[in-house]
């Protein structure tokens, strides 16, 4: 026998923030009206600690086992009722969030009626997924304490003893034959400008002195099988193999300068030579005679391919004035666009030019300085914007400043780790603000000049904050997955591997079962429940638990009950595009009611029988909102979408529907009005009554 359904609904004033514009009376008696629905209640401040205490007496008093809560955003508040459902004793994910603030009350403040109206369309949503919704489980995964750090420099050396030193057992992975990376060629650090080798040698004896790590020099990462809390990773060491069993990896594999040949003479003459070439003249204390040092900056960065390469500008005046310190009557010019004061203060700056007389000429964007080679030495042409005029300067020395590119390991490494990697070479970590150390793949991180150009003080301070990140699942013993998982219909699944391949998570592989047949199973511990398979697969054979295709239907089918050639549904990812709905939400920016917002994890879990629903059913038009490239939380899924919804505006036309009331827009959290203009030009092009 079937559980009855009984639905508590719980609709927020908020004060004066919804109560002030919308009715909420009246949408309180509208919802006691729908189906499932046996308690509705208004309350001024429904997230205070009175009134949850109040939900959880009417969950018990009305025997309640669905509740929906019409207040703010999910974003914020969700958490709060989870965990009063759960004291109550009802499983966390019997919740449905409507936020009637955000969505309405604070964007048609002028029109109370139509707020009010929207206010209800969106509970009676809320209630019609309600009905559908099912208990679900948090995951809880086994973490242990051995971690693996890629990349024996400074940045690795430092996370590993930041985990040794809580006694968590770490493996060094180094391709070389010493650690220590870039700083070997370095012979200052500056700002404070420190011998380098001291610096390194005090690490690497600490390193030696830890008995929690060990080193593997001459080795590389030639596999990686597995999830977190259980890598296994194999490890080809000169002619012998051997695999390590790792709860978390830490990727700090850094970073190297870009080949220039054919920019500013580089290659044609060897008196042109790179910051790091340089780094080894100052090393042996000889410049070879050179009395007249041109040092060029931004040479391959900061142009169309590349931007800043952050510490270019400090590392040639740190080497500007060990080259003065050498000899004190060279010249020394720096041409730059633009000087980046990162890690230095206007004290090392002001002695660069006042103590040390180094001279500084800025040139344009679009002017890369000339170098060529003019009886037996070196001439440069550059404009100076200062003077107006192109200057000519001698030199026996042209130093370039260059780009810098993620270490060549990373190419490799990337598929290993399945993890992203960004035009220039470097790892793409998660979210830059939210999750700058972490990947999106579960106890895999990153740090240093793995992630982006930066200095020894900057790496080894994300090297500390990469092994905190790591020892988080390691000290807890434990992680525990969201109950949002995808689910597979065995019967369904005819085993055709395309989720395995769509999944950026590697979070569903193929397995054997009776009669020799393949079906597809859920890792469930390292799934985000993004939904990019559900929309993918061609027999609808997965589902995503919380947002299944029945319960984004019936939330489809809800909006549209009424009026819906006046409406316009759109599916909106959790993440960015409800982020700038939110923000056009607190900014009080109006646009017109007609908009019905579904809620999604991702876009990439807009599946095209949700859109051609919306149409069959006589929707104005369809939105589609997620977020903006190249970011996704989910890795891909908005690139995914972006796919799907282009193959699917034909099929939408041989059906007899106009593709053209098929929109996307792709937005940061912060595009507010983005969204708002977005809406409001929808609602124009469509001729909808405002």
């Amino acid at each position: 026998m079937s559980e009855e359904i009984r639905i508590g609904v719980f609709v927020c004033d908020c004060g004066t923030n919804i109560g002030g514009v919308i009715n909420v009376p009246e949408v309180v008696e509208y919802a006691k009206t729908l189906d499932g629905v046996v308690f509705a209640d208004e309350g001024k401040w429904i997230c205070s600690v009175d009134y949850l205490n109040k939900i959880k007496e009417s969950i018990a008093q009305h025997k309640l086992n669905r509740v929906v809560v019409a207040c703010c955003t999910p974003r914020t508040h969700e958490p709060i009722f989870k965990s009063t459902l759960k004291e109550a004793g009802l499983n966390p994910y019997l919740l449905e969030f409507v936020s009637i603030r955000e969505q309405s009350s604070w964007v048609h403040r002028s029109d109370p009626a139509a707020a009010t109206e929207k206010a209800k369309e969106l509970v009676r949503m809320g209630v019609a997924k309600a009905r559908l919704l099912e208990p679900a489980e948090e995951i809880r995964l086994p973490v242990g304490k051995e971690a693996l750090v890629i990349g024996g420099g400074v940045t690795g050396m430092s996370a590993a003893l930041a985990l040794a030193g809580q006694g968590f057992k770490v493996w060094i992975v180094e391709r070389s034959d010493k650690v220590g990376g870039l700083l070997n060629k370095l012979t200052r650090i500056a700002p404070l400008d420190i011998d380098a080798e001291s610096f390194l040698q005090g690490i690497i004896e600490r390193v030696k002195a830890e008995p929690n790590i060990e080193v593997l020099l001459n080795a590389e990462v030639e596999s990686i099988e597995g999830y977190v809390g259980f890598f296994k990773v194999k490890v080809k060491q000169g002619e012998n193999a051997r695999e390590l069993s790792v709860s978390t990896i830490i990727a700090a594999t850094g970073m190297n300068e870009i080949d220039p040949t054919g920019l500013c003479g580089y290659g044609k003459s060897p008196k042109v030579i790179t910051q790091l070439q340089l780094e080894e003249k100052l090393k042996r204390g000889d410049l070879g005679g050179a009395k007249k040092v041109v040092m060029i900056n931004c040479v391959g960065s900061r142009n169309e391919q590349r931007g800043c390469c952050n510490i270019g500008c400090l590392t040639s005046i740190k080497n500007a004035k060990h080259i003065k310190e050498l000899d004190p009557q060279a010249e020394v010019f720096i041409l730059h666009r633009g000087l980046n004061l990162k890690g230095m203060d206007e004290v090392y700056l002001k002695d660069a030019m006042e103590k040390y007389r180094i001279k500084f000429i800025k040139y344009p964007d679009d002017r890369l300085p000339e170098v060529s080679e003019e009886k037996g030495g070196l001439t440069v042409k550059v404009f100076d914007l200062l003077l107006g005029e192109e200057v000519k300067l001698s030199a026996d020395l042209v130093v370039l400043t260059v780009a810098l590119q993620g270490d060549e390991s990373v190419e490799r490494l990337k598929g290993l780790l399945k993890v992203s990697v960004n035009p220039e070479g470097f790892y793409q970590e998660a979210h830059i603000k939210l999750r700058p150390l972490d990947f999106s793949t579960d106890g895999v991180y990153l740090c240093g000049a793995a992630r982006s150009p930066k200095g020894v003080r900057e790496s080894m301070e994300e090297a500390m904050g990469a092994a905190m990140r790591a020892s988080i699942p390691m000290a807890r013993g434990y992680v525990e997955s969201e109950g949002i998982v995808a689910v597979v219909d065995e019967e369904r699944c005819v085993g055709c591997g395309l989720c395995t391949k769509v999944c950026a998570y590697s979070a569903i592989r193929l397995k054997e079962v009776e009669g020799g047949k393949r079906k597809a199973e859920v890792i469930k511990a390292i799934c985000k429940g993004c939904g990019t398979c559900a929309a993918e697969c061609p027999k609808d054979a997965i589902n995503i638990i919380h947002y299944t295709d029945q319960q984004i239907l019936a939330q489809v089918e809800a909006a549209l009950a009424d009026k819906p050639s006046e409406k316009i549904i759109a599916f909106c990812c959790h993440w960015c595009a409800l982020g700038a709905v939110d923000v056009a939400g607190v900014s009080r920016f109006e646009y017109p009611p007609n908009i019905r917002i579904i809620r999604v994890m991702c876009s990439g879990r807009v599946d095209t029988r949700f859109v051609e629903r919306a149409f069959e059913l006589g929707a104005a038009g369809v939105l589609v909102a997620g977020c903006e490239f190249p970011t996704c939380h989910y890795i891909s899924g908005n690139y995914k979408c972006k796919e799907r919804i282009e193959k699917l505006r034909p099929k939408l036309a041989q059906k007899g529907y106009d593709p053209e009331k098929l929109w996307t827009v792709w937005l940061s959290a912060a595009d507010g009005p983005k969204f708002v203009a977005t809406v409001k030009n929808m609602v124009e092009k469509l001729g909808l009554r405002r």
